[in-house]
């Protein structure tokens, strides 16, 4: 997908939309749902008084970050605030409510390979799976797996407003939880730059495919095990 796939065939780019789009809306809500959700239990109601705790699309998507992501398969939606004055435990809380996202993201993974995969066998056994709606079937699940692992991925990148950045800064460097305005400003146009170059995108392929592979040969491993194939 991209803008040279919408001039050159707007009608097959539209197709590829309305597949992503089931697979992105997931993705984007139950990460910063999954944000909100941990804070909470941490004590802080902030996400929940802003109506956040809901699966809702339109209180998550940035319309940037969703534009982002449908025309080059990265993105974010819009942060979950976050008050830390709540927790307990301010560094620890911190950290957990970062990684919380990126978790909720790397469960949908695994749980769209494996549904991938059990189709896969299902089929293997004879199980009738006529062409057409099975297709758009599998495209849909194979989209859904890698937006989850690539948001997940992107997220570790440790710059801010990333979670990747809090768990390095709570992890190790060990400073104020959140980065200034200023830094943050940079951190974006950093980010920006790399998703504009293609450096990005080029770098998190190499490692989804790699991450992507070694699932699949572990869960074809398993189900041999298990007598599945």
């Amino acid at each position: 997908m991209g803008i040279q796939a919408l001039l050159t065939n707007p009608i097959e780019y539209l197709r590829d939309i309305l597949i992503t789009l089931p697979a992105i809306l997931p993705a984007l809500i139950l990460h910063e749902c999954a944000h909100g959700w941990v804070a909470y239990k941490l004590g802080d109601p902030t996400a929940k008084m802003m109506g956040r705790l809901t699966l809702d699309p339109r209180k998550h998507l940035d319309p940037i970050g969703t534009l982002s992501m449908v025309l080059i398969g990265l993105g974010w939606a819009k942060p979950v605030p976050i008050n830390p004055r709540y927790f307990k435990h301010p560094r620890r809380d911190d950290f957990l409510v970062s990684i919380a996202g990126i978790t909720a993201n790397l469960i949908m993974f695994l749980l769209g390979i494996l549904v991938y995969m059990l189709l896969r066998v299902a089929a293997y056994h004879g199980m009738d799976q006529s062409a057409g709606v099975w297709d758009v079937l599998y495209e849909i699940i194979i989209r859904f797996f890698y937006i989850n692992l690539g948001l997940a991925v992107f997220n570790l990148i440790p710059i801010p407003p990333l979670d990747g950045y809090h768990v390095l800064n709570d992890l190790i460097l060990r400073r104020p939880l959140f980065a200034s305005a200023q830094a943050a400003q940079i951190g974006r146009m950093v980010m920006y730059a790399l998703l504009l170059t293609g450096v990005l995108g080029e770098a998190l392929s190499k490692v989804e495919s790699w991450i992507v592979n070694g699932v699949l040969d572990g869960i074809i491993g398993l189900f041999r095990l298990v007598g599945l194939i």
